[in-house]
């Protein structure tokens, strides 16, 4: 049986809760945020809380949680130490900020992060993208996604031939064209990416399957990650 939340998501009622664990050290914030969640039971639920520092990995990993919404406010170092520490081990993060500190937001989000939420966001907003984060897609908008590449572009930030990578695996130019493509539009559905691209959706899956077997990578983040470390600069 489907269920109507107050900003219209649905759920299903025979599904357990998504689970969201959320750190930060501005206490009010953490209190909003559990009040938040708790207008939409029983799709999301608290599956904890914390403040960054000490860094809560413990608890984290007690509260077994779907999704992380990580303050980006606090102590730089730590958190992205962090939000390293928690990609590694497969965590999906999603930030929130108040700032504009553009490159720390750039670094979390090569560092592993999923996605970020500025303080222009809503409460409708915010649950839409724990949700889509959850269901491995990005929700990164295009300013953030352009000027990563723009970095790596303007610095140079290609890795230095004593710590470079093995070399890529090529890309046909069709796949090379859906590379750049979707990097450029990562938080749209799949159904619009085809639609740029003037194909099907089950032909772009079946591109990406290849894509991703190429690089080694299972979804949309690995592949955004591995071209950002690959320096892969590809025009749309």
């Amino acid at each position: 049986m489907a269920i109507q939340t107050q900003y219209g998501l649905t759920a299903d009622d025979t599904a357990g809760p998504l689970r969201v664990f959320v750190i930060s050290d501005f206490p009010l914030l953490l209190a909003g945020l559990a009040a938040l969640l708790a207008t939409q039971a029983p799709q999301l639920a608290l599956a904890g809380s914390a403040a960054l520092i000490p860094p809560p990995l413990q608890a984290l990993a007690a509260a077994e949680a779907d999704i992380v919404l990580l303050d980006l406010d606090g102590d730089a170092e730590p958190s992205l130490a962090l939000i390293r520490a928690l990609a590694t081990r497969g965590d999906k993060v999603l930030l929130l900020t108040r700032q504009q500190e553009r490159a720390r937001q750039d670094r979390a989000i090569m560092l592993g992060a999923r996605g970020l939420l500025t303080r222009d966001t809503d409460a409708a907003q915010l649950l839409t993208a724990i949700e889509k984060v959850h269901h491995g897609q990005l929700w990164l908008d295009r300013d953030a996604t352009g000027r990563i590449f723009d970095a790596l572009s303007r610095h140079g930030a290609m890795p230095s031939p004593d710590t470079a990578p093995a070399m890529p695996p090529p890309l046909s130019e069709q796949e090379q064209k859906i590379v750049a493509i979707l990097m450029a539009n990562s938080g749209e559905p799949a159904k619009l990416i085809a639609g740029k691209l003037h194909i099907s959706e089950s032909t772009l899956r079946n591109h990406l399957t290849v894509i991703y077997k190429k690089f080694g990578v299972s979804n949309r983040h690995g592949l955004l990650g591995y071209v950002l470390q690959h320096g892969l600069l590809l025009p749309a």
